[in-house]
C-alpha cells in the first residue's frame, strides 16, 4: 500500500545509525522534512563500541550544527582533561617493560595550544573520545525531539524504484505488512552491506581484508584500579603480539581485541570471553593475566574491510550513499566512521538547496566527484597504518624470546622496538587527512579569476595548509577579541566574509551589495559577515572577500578591486548553487586529482589481493 501520511517532498533515509542520524538532524535544521528508516528490527542503538574518537573535523562541523560543547559534556564521553595516551607494552601484568607510546595532549590542551598559535592551521574543536555505544544512544534522543523527523523502527527496506521525479522505497513492517514510501530522494546509510547499494546497481571496490578479531567489550574494577594504582591508565594498549585494548571511559569500561586466524579453524577455536581478555592483557608473557571480569558487555567477531563504492550517486541521480554504505575502512586512523559523518553534513546543505529551489542537480553529482578522491586518499593511509602494525608484529617475532628479559639482548630489543615505534607515530594526528580536503577540481566552485597560484602549497598528510582557494576548507581563526573564532560567524547555509578597512568601508561594502542583491533575487540563502580592520585573519583568509558553503568550504573569492558586476554575481551563483557547471568542468573525464588517487587505491587493493567487488 501507499504509505499516504508521507509527504513526496520529504527526504528518505535508510539506515538510523550515526550517519543516518547525523544526516536526518542536519536536514531538520535547515527545515527540510525527512523520514529516518531504522531497518534493525530491535529498534535498539548498538552495542557495540566500534568508533571511540569522533575526530577534529566532525567536532567543527557540530560546532556549527551547535553540539560540540553538549556532546562532550554527555555521560561516558571521556573528559577534556584526559589525554590521548597510547602505550605499547610487552605485557600489561606486573612484569610488564614499556616499549614506547604516542602521547597526544588531551582537549583542554589542545585547546591552549590552538589559540596560542592562532595561525589558521589548526581545527576550531579538537576531536573527543567518545565509545558509539554512547554517540548513538546521545544522537538518537536529539532526532527524536525534532519535530521535521519523521522516525520509524524496525521497517525492513526491500528495495526501491526511482525516476526523474522521485523515488519509491519498498518496506515491511514489524506486523509483516508491507509499505510503500515515496519521496524526492533516498539516501542508503545502511551500512556496509548496504542493501540500498545492491539495489542501486552502484559496486565496489575492493573487499575484506584476511583478518579476523574477537571484541569482547566489558567492565571491570579491578583492571580500572590496577591502571590506575600502576599509574598506567590509557587510550589505547598494544601489549606485544597479542592484540590491543581501548580504555573507552577513563573509568571501568574497557574494549579487548584478540587476533584470531584469518579463516575459522577447528584446531584453533575462538577463545571464550574471558579467555580473549586475559591473552591480550598478557602480551608476550606466557601466563594469561588474570582479573576479575565484572560484567561481559557483548562480544562478537569482526573482520576489517577496505572497499569504495564506484559512485555516491544513482544513474537516475535520486539515491545516494553516504558512510559505510560509500566507502569502509579499517580502524587504523579513525577515518572510517568520521569521514561518514562529513558525508552526512556535505549530503544535508544539497539536498536542501534542491528541496528550496535554488539548487541544481549538479551539487548531487559534485557530492560523488567530491568526496571519493578524500576518501580513497584516507583508506591509502589506513593501510599505511595498517602495515605498521604488521611490521611492528614482525619486530616482536623477531625477539620474541628475549624481548621482555632483563638481559643486554632484552634491552637493545626494546630499544630498537621503541625506535620503530616513535617512528611512526599516532595514527589519528593526521591533520592532512582531516582537515586538509580539496575540492578544487569541484564543477560546483569557481576558481580564482587570474589564475593565480600564490597560494598553492604542496599537500601534506600530517599538517592543514591554511587556504581559501575555491574548494578547500576555509581555515579557522580567533579575531582581534581573542574569543571568537571565525567559524562562529559562519550561517547554516551560505556565508559571506567580508574584509573591510574602516577607511574604505561604505564603498567596499556598496561592492559586495552587488552580490548580495542577486542572492537576494534567486532566494539563495546569504548571510553578510563584515569584518572591520581584521587584519590578522584577513591575512590568512587571503582574499578581501570570500564564499563560503554550509560545510566550510570555499566556493569564490575575490579581492576589493575585483567585486563582481551583475552578470558575474548571477553566474557566480549559478555555479555554486548546482544550476551549472564551471566552463572548465568535463563531465565525462575524472580530474587529475581523482585519476591519481584511485591510481593508488587501486594499487594498494592488489597488494591486499582483494580481488572481489567488496559486497561480500
Amino acid at each position: 500500500m501507499l504509505y499516504s501520511n508521507h509527504s513526496t517532498d520529504t527526504i528518505v533515509i535508510i539506515g538510523a545509525g550515526p550517519v543516518g542520524m547525523v544526516l536526518a538532524y542536519a536536514l531538520s535544521r535547515l527545515n527540510i522534512p525527512c523520514t529516518l528508516f531504522e531497518t534493525n528490527q530491535t529498534h535498539e542503538t548498538t552495542r557495540f563500541p566500534k568508533m571511540d574518537l569522533t575526530n577534529s573535523r566532525v567536532m567543527d562541523l557540530f560546532r556549527l550544527l551547535g553540539l560540540a560543547d553538549t556532546y562532550r559534556n554527555i555521560e561516558g564521553a571521556v573528559s577534556a582533561s584526559e589525554k590521548f595516551e597510547s602505550i605499547f607494552m610487552t605485557s600489561l601484568s606486573p612484569d610488564g617493560r614499556e616499549l614506547g607510546r604516542w602521547s597526544v595532549p588531551s582537549v583542554d590542551e589542545q585547546r591552549a595550544e590552538i589559540r596560542d598559535v592562532n595561525d589558521g592551521s589548526y581545527p576550531a574543536e579538537p576531536g573527543q573520545r567518545c565509545s558509539q555505544i554512547v554517540f548513538e544512544k546521545w544522537m538518537r534522543g536529539l532526532v527524536l525531539k525534532e519535530e521535521a523527523i519523521t522516525f520509524w523502527g524496525g521497517w525492513r527496506y526491500i528495495s526501491h524504484v526511482e525516476d526523474d521525479d522521485q523515488v519509491q522505497a519498498r518496506f515491511v513492517d514489524l506486523a509483516g505488512k508491507e509499505h510503500t514510501v515515496p519521496g524526492r530522494y533516498l539516501v542508503g546509510c545502511d551500512g556496509g552491506r548496504s542493501v540500498v547499494r545492491k539495489n542501486s546497481g552502484l559496486g565496489m571496490v575492493g573487499g575484506t581484508v584476511p583478518a579476523r578479531f574477537y571484541l569482547v567489550h566489558f567492565r571491570s574494577a579491578a583492571l580500572s584500579n590496577y591502571l590506575t594504582t600502576r599509574k598506567t591508565r590509557f587510550w589505547h594498549a598494544f601489549p606485544a603480539n597479542s592484540g590491543f585494548i581501548i580504555d573507552q571511559d577513563g573509568k571501568d569500561t574497557f574494549t579487548a581485541h584478540y587476533p584470531l586466524l584469518p579463516t575459522l579453524s577447528a584446531t584453533s577455536p575462538t577463545p571464550s570471553p574471558h579467555e580473549a581478555i586475559h591473552k591480550v592483557l598478557a602480551g608476550c608473557c606466557t601466563d594469561p593475566f588474570k582479573f576479575p571480569i565484572d560484567t561481559i558487555l557483548a562480544h562478537s567477531i569482526w573482520q576489517p574491510s577496505f572497499s569504495i563504492a564506484n559512485s555516491y550517486i544513482s544513474a537516475y541521480g535520486r539515491v545516494l550513499l553516504a558512510g559505510d554504505a560509500a566507502h569502509r575502512s579499517p580502524p587504523h586512523g579513525g577515518y572510517g566512521l568520521n569521514s561518514g559523518l562529513v558525508d552526512a553534513v556535505d549530503l544535508s546543505w544539497r539536498l536542501a538547496a534542491l528541496s528550496k529551489g535554488y539548487g541544481g542537480e549538479m551539487l548531487l553529482k559534485a557530492y560523488s566527484i567530491e568526496r571519493r578522491p578524500m576518501m580513497m586518499r584516507a583508506l591509502c593511509r589506513s593501510y599505511r597504518h595498517l602495515m605498521e602494525h604488521v611490521r611492528l608484529a614482525q619486530l616482536y617475532q623477531k625477539d620474541w624470546e628475549i624481548l621482555n628479559e632483563i638481559s643486554d639482548k632484552g634491552r637493545r630489543a626494546r630499544e630498537e622496538t621503541g625506535r620503530y615505534i616513535r617512528q611512526s607515530g599516532p595514527d589519528t594526528t593526521d591533520k592532512g587527512i582531516e582537515l586538509d580536503l580539496r575540492y578544487e577540481y569541484s564543477p560546483c566552485v569557481v576558481p580564482d579569476a587570474d589564475g593565480s597560484s600564490e597560494d598553492e602549497v604542496t599537500w601534506d598528510v600530517k599538517r592543514y595548509v591554511p587556504s581559501t582557494k575555491p574548494g578547500h576548507r576555509v581555515p579557522h581563526v580567533y579575531l582581534r577579541d581573542g574569543k571568537t573564532s571565525i567559524y562562529d560567524l559562519l550561517g547554516p547555509e551560505w556565508t559571506l566574509i567580508h574584509f573591510v578597512n574602516t577607511i574604505a568601508g561604505d564603498e567596499a561594502k556598496k561592492k559586495a551589495g552587488v552580490l548580495l542583491d542577486v542572492a537576494q533575487r534567486l532566494n539563495f540563502p546569504l548571510k553578510h559577515v563584515t569584518l572591520y580592520d581584521e587584519n590578522h585573519a584577513r591575512k590568512i583568509w587571503q582574499r578581501d572577500i570570500v564564499l563560503v558553503r554550509p560545510d566550510t568550504h570555499a566556493a569564490w573569492r575575490c579581492n576589493a578591486n575585483a567585486f563582481p558586476s551583475t552578470g558575474e554575481a548571477e553566474e557566480i551563483l549559478a555555479v555554486v548553487s548546482g544550476r551549472v557547471a564551471r566552463p572548465d568542468f568535463k563531465d565525462a573525464e575524472p580530474d587529475s586529482m581523482t585519476k591519481s588517487e584511485e591510481q593508488k587505491f587501486l594499487t594498494v587493493v592488489a597488494t591486499l589481493g582483494l580481488k572481489g567487488d567488496g559486497d561480500e
